[in-house]
């Protein structure tokens, strides 16, 4: 979760290059460190290189669902200590729904984004301290 430096690292997985820009952006106001991918190819080789210990997936991605790949994730027992955040424009239940049965640990309508992104991974930290 966090790198032998104490950082907090992030990787944010978002198709739409504004979406991803924006949640970068906040994070790393806030202090984390941010790595950023168009699609979920190359995730895995980033959450093992980098140290990641956030992974933030829209759900609504051409390549593979970002609920796919949180399930995805969360059945491999090496990333079993990585938060996993879903966001997505989806009705909020759907949402809560696929996040659920994907094994993340949150999820977050992008209408509320940036801020709550921020305040959840900052929560996700200290339970995992």
């Amino acid at each position: 979760m966090t790198a032998g430096d104490g950082q907090l690292r992030v990787l944010v997985i978002d198709d739409s290059r504004l979406a991803r820009q924006s949640m970068s952006h906040a994070l790393r106001g806030a202090g984390f460190v941010v790595h950023e991918l168009p699609s979920p190819i190359g995730a895995t080789r980033e959450l093992l290189r980098k140290d990641i210990g956030f992974v933030v997936i829209d759900i609504e991605m051409p390549a593979l669902r970002g609920d796919k790949l949180a399930a995805l994730f969360r059945s491999n027992p090496r990333f079993a200590g990585v938060a996993l955040v879903l966001v997505s424009s989806l009705p909020e239940e759907e949402l809560a729904a696929l996040a659920q049965e994907a094994g993340a640990d949150a999820a977050i309508p992008k209408s509320r984004l940036p801020a709550e992104l921020v305040a959840t991974l900052r929560r996700l930290a200290a339970q995992r301290a």
